[in-house]
C-alpha cells in the first residue's frame, strides 16, 4: 500500500507520514525573518533625496552657464529673475558671505550664471539688492568650494545726485570690460565728470581664478 502523501497549506513543500510540519514552519520562520532583513537592507541603500540638501555641488546648480560674450544691462535681471528663484539666507552664508554679515530684511540675492570652460575653478556671477541699489558680483571657487576672489562687475546706485549704472561686457578671453554713466530723469546716460566722459574700468580673470584690474 502507498504512503499517503501530506500536503502544507501552501502546497508547495510535500513530506511522509509522519511529518509534524516543524521543521516547514522553521524554514517558513527563516525566510519571513529574510525578507525583512532584506527590506531593512533595501531601506538602507536607498539615497536620501539630495535635491534641496546644503552642499556646493547643489549651490552650483543655481547658475547656469551662459555663452560669452555676455553683456549685463539694466533689463538683465529682469530676464534672470524669470527663470531664477532668490537665494536663502543659508545659502548665502553656506557659500558667499562671512560670518559677520548681515542681511538685513531690505536685501534680496539673486543667482545669476556661471561661465564656461573654467576648468581650475568656477567662476559665478550672483546679484544682490538693498535699499541703494543693486549689485552684480563675480566670485571664483577652488573645486573645492573655497573662495579665491570676488568683485564688483556691474550694477545700479541711487545717489543724491542721480541714479548710477555701470554695465559689463564679458568676453570669451574673461576680459570684464565695465563703463559707469549717470542716468537723467529720462533714463538717458549723462556724463558724471568734468571731461564729459563715462568712467571706465578693465578687470581680467586669470587662469587660476584671480580677478586684476587691467
Amino acid at each position: 500500500m502507498k504512503p499517503t502523501k501530506v500536503y502544507h497549506k501552501d502546497d508547495q513543500h510535500q513530506c511522509g507520514p509522519n511529518c509534524n510540519h516543524e521543521s516547514h514552519e522553521q524554514d517558513i520562520l527563516q525566510d519571513l525573518e529574510d525578507v525583512k532583513n532584506f527590506k531593512k537592507d533595501k531601506v538602507k541603500i536607498i539615497p536620501s533625496k539630495k535635491k534641496n540638501r546644503i552642499t556646493f555641488e547643489n549651490f552650483l546648480n543655481f547658475f547656469p552657464p551662459v555663452e560669452l560674450p555676455y553683456t549685463i544691462t539694466s533689463d538683465t535681471q529682469r530676464l534672470i529673475s524669470l527663470k531664477n528663484d532668490p537665494l536663502s539666507a543659508e545659502w548665502m552664508f553656506n557659500f558667499v558671505l562671512g560670518k559677520d554679515d548681515v542681511i538685513d530684511e531690505y536685501t534680496e540675492y539673486m543667482p545669476c550664471f556661471s561661465l564656461p570652460d573654467t576648468k581650475k575653478f568656477f567662476a559665478l556671477v550672483y546679484w544682490e539688492a538693498g535699499i541703494e541699489g543693486s549689485t552684480y558680483f563675480l566670485i571664483t571657487y577652488t573645486k573645492g568650494g573655497v573662495i579665491i576672489d570676488k568683485s564688483k562687475i556691474a550694477g545700479t546706485k541711487y545717489q543724491q545726485d542721480g541714479l548710477y549704472q555701470m554695465v559689463c561686457t564679458i568676453s570669451p578671453s574673461w576680459l570684464f570690460s565695465c563703463a559707469e554713466g549717470r542716468l537723467d530723469e529720462s533714463g538717458n546716460a549723462a556724463p558724471i565728470s568734468s571731461e564729459d566722459t563715462h568712467r571706465h574700468t578693465a578687470l581680467q580673470m586669470t587662469s587660476e581664478g584671480e580677478i586684476v584690474s587691467i
